[in-house]
């Protein structure tokens, strides 16, 4: 459905982005234990909260938890599963104060024109592992365990996490009526290929961004930008 995003010469934002490792769908997802949220709380980190608490969301302010699903992951050494690597997104890459680990499946909410002239909307969900690439985004390493944890609520929800980036929490569907409500979830979920296409060209519009910008020192004689002249 993108694909005509990406359709210019040297197509140079598919060079920083690792196609060795198989992209998945947004999905379960889940994020790290120690990863904040905002809440009636405050900031919290999310294995902190439960069931009855609230979080604030993207659309409708404070919302309370209905299901926290908790996992432990046990990496036993040895190459670990590309699928199952998190997703690293460091500090300023998705508007967050702080670094920000989750799962691959993991929805991320971004806004883009180029969503938004697609389908007059400019929000739209992608998975975590389509993000690999974009401002220092990366997939690492875990640890020997990790603790992912995905609080659930009523109804489809983007929350605030570590003052800026918006997961995607999708509420609990069942067989019978997931085709259904799918069709009317509030967000617009890509597929991974349009994803994809989408993240090259925000890399792309990147690099064209940087290259208009004049070096200009700032009065110290140090490079505000950290860019090379």
């Amino acid at each position: 459905m993108l694909e005509w995003l990406t359709k210019r010469d040297g197509n140079a934002g598919y060079e920083t982005m690792d196609l060795r490792v198989p992209l998945v769908p947004t999905g379960c997802g889940g994020f790290l234990a120690g990863t904040r949220v905002a809440s009636n709380l405050g900031w919290r980190a999310i294995e902190a909260l439960d069931v009855g608490d609230q979080v604030l969301t993207f659309d409708h302010g404070m919302q309370p938890i209905t299901e926290m699903h908790r996992d432990s992951l046990v990496w036993t050494g040895g190459a670990v599963a590309p699928l199952r690597a998190p997703v690293f997104v460091p500090s300023d890459a998705l508007h967050n104060r702080a670094p920000v680990w989750m799962m691959p499946d993991q929805g991320v909410l971004i806004e883009s024109d180029l969503i938004e002239n697609l389908f007059d909307d400019p929000f739209a969900i992608v998975p975590a592992c389509t993000l690999v690439g974009y401002r220092g985004i990366e997939r690492v390493t875990p640890g020997q365990k990790m603790n992912v944890v995905m609080p659930r609520f009523a109804e489809d929800q983007a929350i605030y996490l570590e003052a800026g980036t918006l997961g995607y929490s999708p509420a609990k569907r069942d067989l019978i009526t997931y085709g259904v409500e799918a069709q009317d979830t509030l967000y617009r979920v890509l597929s991974t290929e349009d994803a994809r296409s989408l993240v090259v060209d925000l890399i792309a519009q990147d690099d064209a961004f940087t290259a208009e910008i004049p070096f200009t020192p700032s009065p110290d004689g140090s490079n505000p930008f950290g860019m090379h002249t």
